[in-house]
């Protein structure tokens, strides 16, 4: 593409992860599931059983977003849990046989769009997964130093001034 504009590496990530995210909605259209819910499925697929933290950490999502997966999850029967084989007070989950299933039904239309990208990369796929690899160490080092930005108008001042007198 030629008429790509020069911003920022940001800006160019922006751009490719909307468009993939065109690609992969297409492509899921029908299978079941979204995108997103399969990357759960997904996770809890090849590395199941985990905890809700584990899987939080590991899909680079906020717990509490996770656990809204996992309640709909649990809600259509997708889900098991098993106690945890270190923490015996925490429970770890994985896929019932119902959530197997429909992680298989998801599957071939997730491949579609997985070899569709795959054979459209000018890169051997490795080099592009070290890439993304290093930009989110680069991430989570970066929230780890960035402050969040205070509310649009917030000048750090009291608004409520007392009366002089």
């Amino acid at each position: 593409m030629t008429d790509r504009a020069d911003v920022s590496l940001l800006f160019d990530l922006f751009v490719a992860t909307q468009r993939i995210r065109r690609v992969l909605a297409s492509a899921m259209e029908g299978s079941g599931m979204r995108a997103d819910e399969y990357a759960v499925y997904s996770l809890l697929f090849e590395k199941g059983p985990l905890t809700a933290t584990e899987m939080s950490r590991q899909l680079g999502l906020p717990l509490s977003t996770l656990l809204d997966y996992l309640k709909t999850m649990d809600r259509v029967g997708h889900l098991g849990r098993v106690p945890h084989p270190v923490d015996g007070r925490a429970i770890s989950v994985g896929l019932s046989s119902g959530g197997v299933a429909a992680q298989r039904r998801a599957n071939a239309s997730w491949e579609v769009a997985r070899r569709a990208i795959e054979e459209a990369l000018p890169l051997p796929v490795g080099q592009v997964r070290v890439a993304l690899r290093a930009l989110d160490d680069a991430a989570v080092a970066a929230q780890r130093s960035v402050p969040p930005a205070a509310p649009a108008g917030h000048t750090g001042k009291s608004r409520h001034r007392r009366p002089r007198g």
